[in-house]
């Protein structure tokens, strides 16, 4: 086939992301097959001779809760020694499993900083909410998502740059805790390592995550592509440090000029002149709105 759907779920990723796949070759080359799965995923039917796939529950259950480090309300990252057992799953993106590095370069890192993970400020009435949404269900005011712990996630998405808008796109509500998940959350959720980092604010962050490819579905079509070309693949030796933590803090102009680009010029609608409604004016409102209805 020249195209597939292909679903990060069939590849060893706790979320549920239908991306369109396309392959193509010279007709003189080799055209790579699809992959196939490698797991089924934990919500669905067995496949005989593969395994279950992660769940939520796998994924996240050994990180901390982001809302016990007061540090976390001015910072995206803490040194702790909270971390929980990890699964099979959480072993391989905390760099602690045998084969975690698998062909690429080994990195020098403190496995022992929660990165990530600024806190998110919630009201007293949306956790209220968030505490009384089940699992795998939808919260009927913010329309957001709760996670289940044997389940997996929904599709985590971006949402949209300056240009229409920049509305930072809903993520999940932590199974466990009354909150949306953190970026490093999102990150394990999308199947990335501990060691990789994110921009700084939830906003970028977020957005990091909600735009790439997973990384295991990135190396399960890598993969068919190298086997395509009849590449020959060995496993590095190298071991490099991280990048420079500084540039992660950089807001769109001071990147531009960092990088010697020119700058991209937001284009968000200012012209109503209306800002953003605290929670408590929207509960408000909708109470008032049933009032009306029922007089």
């Amino acid at each position: 086939l020249p195209w597939r759907v292909l679903d990060a779920a069939d590849f060893a990723v706790p979320q549920h992301r239908e991306r369109l796949i396309l392959m193509g070759a010279k007709r003189t080359e080799i055209l790579p097959e699809y992959p196939m799965p490698t797991v089924w995923p934990a919500d669905g039917e067995p496949i005989l001779g593969l395994e279950r796939g992660p769940t939520c529950g796998d994924a996240l259950g050994d990180l901390p809760d982001a809302d016990s480090f007061a540090t976390l309300d001015s910072s995206d990252s803490v040194k702790t020694t909270r971390f929980g057992a990890p699964s099979k799953y959480a072993a391989d993106l905390r760099c602690l499993s045998n084969d975690a590095w698998r062909l690429g370069h080994m990195r020098r890192w403190n496995p022992v900083i929660l990165t990530s993970s600024a806190r998110t400020e919630h009201t007293d009435i949306s956790r209220r909410r968030f505490a009384e949404t089940a699992a795998g269900a939808v919260e009927p005011i913010s329309r957001f998502f709760k996670l289940a712990p044997d389940g997996l996630s929904n599709t985590l998405r971006a949402g949209t740059d300056g240009a229409r808008g920049a509305f930072t796109s809903p993520r999940p509500i932590h199974y466990l805790y009354p909150r949306c998940v953190t970026v490093r959350e999102m990150g394990r959720l999308h199947g990335y390592p501990d060691w990789f980092r994110f921009h700084v604010t939830k906003w970028h962050g977020a957005r990091e995550v909600g735009n790439s490819v997973p990384p295991p579905l990135a190396r399960a079509v890598g993969t068919a592509v190298a086997r395509a070309l009849g590449c020959k693949v060995s496993r590095s030796r190298r071991q490099l440090d991280l990048g420079v933590a500084e540039l992660l803090s950089l807001d769109m102009s001071a990147a531009a000029l960092h990088f010697e680009v020119p700058s991209l010029v937001s284009r968000r609608d200012r012209k109503s002149g209306a800002r953003k409604r605290k929670q408590s004016e929207i509960e408000r409102a909708r109470l008032d709105a049933k009032s009306l209805v029922h007089v």
